[in-house]
């Protein structure tokens, strides 16, 4: 199903911590067939990123060891066209502690958000907005100050304005605005001042000057509102609505919006049992979808619709929980959907194709294992003590449904997803529209790409799995970390991410440890 191309020229960048960057190394493959670009890593803790830029090529970058002075950390970017060849490498300097928290890709710009870390105090400005015209390879950058730690909910780019909304704990959520142009800075509460209140989401209204936002505002210690906040760009309140959930048992979760019309709104959401709280609210808990509209300022059309009435809901809801509810449901006398079955839920941006919008999430479910030690009591006396040790999270499904302008929902699907844990929470399928309305899901996972072909409800080719190739034939991956797929341009895609490999033909069976990148295609 997936075949790859063939690549005619090979970079070779190999990084050591210590060194700088160094080893361009334009020699064609051994093979017929060489796929990949392999960096050399001593460990699976570099900074490597990848962000595709349509057919223009990729973008990969780092943050290298290299300082100009006590201030200044040399990060590296380097393009390469859409065959993978290289074109360039350049390095910019930035202040030490600085960390890119978010980009916004352009037709022709990317700009980066670089932020203070955690852990570093940075006097006169915690801030830097990187810009690199990706036609002509020019970076432009201007710092900022941003006091305190922030945590940012999305950052977007109209423009020369960059939007950026961030929170603050204990405090009013924020939006701030820069013109890149003057350098004029805009930074002002969602909320009135004292009003704790955290950003879920934001959308710009580019033809009035606007922007509509979703807040979370605390109610009690376990009950959390939403509201829909419009403001002009000049920090202008122009209305807050409380976004009504029709029964104070449900609580929104995931809101997202999308602008359907002139002063039309159209949110799309998930409801959860109200008084679970989440550290994060765009991982929490999920019961079903909620929708909505937004028309002049009004709500209407209120939705929900609970997954258990889902065409596909048995391939969602874990087969226990699934036993269980129906068990319930026995007793009780009362069809299954009376009842609720929460599930953790990653959200991706909303889909926006033809006349439909598309819904994806990926569930998941925390892991561990439990570790045994030996201690003593205050006698010597010893005994077993067990913890239990965070593996990370195990991707279990994902869960795609279709909806009108209106909020309707059309159709649902889901995938399963196998063998996959990450100890970070990030979007690993992907969904590639073969046509007006069939769709492939896909992601990759020990060195396989996973694939599944629906139209809407039905399914057109179940579970599939091709493996990827490696460098040589000889070649066994034996882990892998980090790893992603993404669309790339067309009907292309961009596996990348860690492997520790070992040539099994080799008299001294050395393993090797690289970041790769592989262009893969859909047949």
């Amino acid at each position: 199903m997936f075949t790859k191309f063939l690549l005619t020229v090979i970079l070779i960048v190999q990084f050591l911590a210590g060194s700088t960057l160094k080893g361009q190394d334009s020699r064609p493959p051994s093979g017929d067939k060489l796929v990949r670009v392999e960096i050399p890593v001593r460990s699976t803790d570099e900074t490597y990123h990848i962000i595709p830029l349509d057919s223009t090529g990729i973008l990969l970058f780092f943050k290298s060891v290299e300082t100009v002075n006590d201030s200044l950390t040399k990060w590296y970017f380097s393009l390469y066209d859409n065959s993978l060849k290289p074109l360039w490498v350049k390095s910019v300097p930035v202040r030490t502690g600085l960390e890119i928290r978010d980009n916004f890709r352009g037709k022709e710009m990317i700009t980066f958000l670089f932020l203070a870390n955690e852990k570093t105090k940075i006097a006169g400005g915690g801030e830097m907005i990187l810009r690199l015209d990706c036609k002509s390879g020019k970076f432009t950058g201007t710092r900022f100050a941003l006091s305190g730690n922030i945590v940012p909910s999305e950052f977007l780019v109209f423009k020369n304005t960059t939007f950026l909304g961030y929170n603050q704990k204990n405090e009013p959520a924020h939006m701030q605005i820069t013109d890149l142009d003057s350098g004029k800075v805009a930074d002002y509460p969602l909320t009135f001042p004292g009003v704790k209140s955290i950003l879920t989401g934001f959308i710009l209204d580019t033809l009035t000057g606007s922007f509509y936002a979703t807040i979370n505002k605390p109610v009690s210690k376990n009950n959390v509102a939403c509201d829909l906040v419009r403001m002009s760009f000049s920090g202008k309140p122009l209305s807050e609505i409380a976004i009504n959930t029709v029964s104070p048992m449900w609580e929104i979760r995931n809101p997202q919006l999308i602008l359907v019309n002139p002063d039309e709104l159209l949110l799309i959401a998930n409801y959860s049992v109200s008084g679970r709280s989440e550290k994060n609210v765009s991982f929490s808990g999920a019961s079903g979808f909620y929708t909505c509209r937004f028309k002049y300022g009004i709500q209407t059309d209120i939705r929900l619709k609970n997954f258990l009435d889902l065409k596909n809901f048995k391939n969602i809801v874990g087969e226990k929980d699934l036993a269980a509810i129906q068990k319930k449901a026995s007793k009780k006398n009362k069809p299954v959907n009376d009842f609720v079955s929460e599930i953790n839920l990653l959200i991706h941006p909303l889909y926006i194709h033809n006349d439909q919008i598309v819904f994806m999430g990926e569930s998941f479910v925390p892991e561990y294992h439990p570790e045994n030690f030996t201690e003593f009591d205050f006698y010597g006396r010893p005994y077993i003590n067990t913890y239990n040790v965070f593996d990370g999270y195990r991707y279990t499904s994902a869960v795609v449904a279709g909806f009108d302008n209106t909020g309707s929902l059309k159709w649902d699907n889901t995938m399963e997803i196998r063998n996959l844990i990450s100890t970070e929470l990030t979007p690993k399928v992907n969904l590639y529209f073969a046509s007006a309305d069939t769709m492939v899901l896909c992601y990759s996972s020990e060195a396989r790409i996973a694939s599944k072909i629906i139209r809407m409800n039905d399914i057109v080719e179940k579970l599939d799995f091709s493996s990827l190739e490696q460098m040589n034939p000889e070649d066994k991956m034996i882990s892998d970390t980090k790893n992603f797929m993404v669309p790339w341009y067309g009907p292309y895609f961009l596996c990348y991410g860690y492997q520790e490999i070992k040539n099994i033909n080799s008299s001294e069976n050395k393993k090797r440890l690289v970041y790769y990148f592989t262009k893969v295609k859909f047949d």
